[in-house]
């Protein structure tokens, strides 16, 4: 048996069964991350369950993060507080019953819970705050109290498991990404007391199909950026015991064409439409993330203007493109680590290339071996010709004679490197 103090009036016992209980009355102690860890976190292996009894009043921060082992644990009605990071990275804890008695939970409070698939919340929180929720990938049951205000950024980022969810009437404000990347979610109704919702909120949800909102709030583009969903919008009218008249109907703004970025990967092909300007993305941001190593041809749609810097960040297998003449920009490493070698040598892969601020840069691949023959010979970038004025070939690459008769062709305004 193990034990100690966590708090100026709280006692913690560990017993031979790996539950661990805290008792008597008042506010758990906060503690750190890595640094003033909970004084139980050196029995992390053996801690499977958690009783806190009636009495305790507070979880303190990072009280059980990171408890690899921790499955179960037994909230009071006493409680009123789960302070910030405090089930953080519990992996195998899998239901949890929040009481009535609890009125905040901190941000990041069960971020990563990867086998969290139902959770009960408290019918008297105010926000779900920022990454409250977020990579509880298992989670696929959750009710949102009526009486919370705020859905906050990344709430429930990557819930993946999350097939259908309610917002409650009383919600006026969610946050940016609060549902990103929560890939089985079908339909979603926005209700009318929402009036701010921030950038991407249903990004990457890649089975979203509809979504109904309020119309004339001026926040339907966010709605569908990086989703393939169908916007319905609704009339909103006052309460039924108002009688309307035309000077009181609010009636919806007109609507603009809004865009929505369309993709579509088949087979090795990607296929992207629907924006006048394709955005930058990280690795992480991609929506196509799951699919980049497949992709080795990208094909534009026509109505395309821009293509942004690092749009097609890591696309590390691209071998070809079709870009359609309404592109007029191409920024910065679009298209970095497209393949230009001699198609004949280890398939064309030595050798790559990228547009950096006009300037065609042509290097050796860094995967390739040092005796690798670093030939040109495909290229690729003839698509996009009309945005480079330089080119700048890396010591060791040998050009081959198609890559010259192409310089030919673009003419003296071209200056050249090695």
């Amino acid at each position: 048996m193990k034990r100690g103090t966590c708090g100026k009036n709280l006692i913690w016992t560990l017993d031979d069964s790996g539950t661990l209980t805290i008792s008597d009355k008042g506010d758990m102690e906060d503690y750190g991350w890595i640094f003033g860890k909970a004084p139980w976190r050196k029995y992390d292996e053996y801690l499977k369950k958690v009783v806190i009894k009636l009495g305790v009043t507070s979880i303190g921060e990072n009280a059980f993060c990171n408890c690899e082992h921790l499955t179960e644990i037994t909230i009071p009605d006493s409680l009123t507080k789960i302070k910030q990071y405090s089930f953080r990275g519990c992996e195998r804890l899998k239901e949890v019953i929040i009481p009535d008695s609890v009125t905040y939970i901190g941000y990041w409070a069960f971020f990563g819970c990867k086998s969290l698939s139902n959770v009960t919340l408290s019918a008297n929180i105010k926000s779900i705050e920022w990454n409250a929720f977020a990579e509880c990938k298992s989670l696929t049951n959750i009710t949102i109290p009526n009486g919370v205000k705020k859905i906050d950024t990344h709430a429930f980022l990557e819930c993946k498991g999350l097939t259908k969810i309610i917002i409650p009437n009383s919600v006026t404000n969610i946050g940016d990404g609060a549902f990103n990347h929560c890939t089985s979610l079908t339909e979603i109704t926005i209700p009318a007391s929402v009036t701010t919702i921030g950038e991407s909120v249903f990004s990457f949800c890649e089975s979203l199909k509809k979504i109904y909102y309020p119309s004339g709030r001026g926040f339907a583009k966010n709605l569908l950026e990086y989703n393939n969903a169908k916007l319905i919008p609704y009339d909103i009218t006052p309460p039924a015991q108002v009688k309307p008249t035309p000077q009181s109907v609010i009636k919806p703004a007109p609507q603009t064409a809004v865009e929505s970025l369309r993709w579509k990967v088949e087979g090795k092909t990607l296929t992207v439409g629907g924006v006048s300007e394709i955005k930058s993305y990280s690795y992480e941001e991609t929506p196509w993330r799951d699919r980049l190593s497949d992709i080795q041809r990208i094909i534009i749609e026509d109505g395309v203007k821009k293509i942004s810097a690092n749009a097609f960040a890591e696309c590390t297998r691209l071998e070809q493109l079709t870009i359609p003449a309404s592109v007029k920009t191409i920024g910065d490493g679009a298209f970095t680590f497209c393949y230009c070698g001699d198609r004949t040598i280890n398939g064309g892969r030595n050798v790559i290339w990228s547009l950096e601020d006009g300037t065609l840069m042509i290097k050796k691949n860094p995967a390739a071996k040092n005796e690798s023959n670093f030939s040109t010979g495909y290229e690729t970038w003839q698509v996009i010709e009309g945005n480079i004025t330089g080119v700048k070939i890396e010591r060791g690459i040998v050009p081959a004679k198609n890559f010259f008769d192409w310089l030919a062709r673009m003419g003296e305004g071209v200056a050249v490197a090695f």
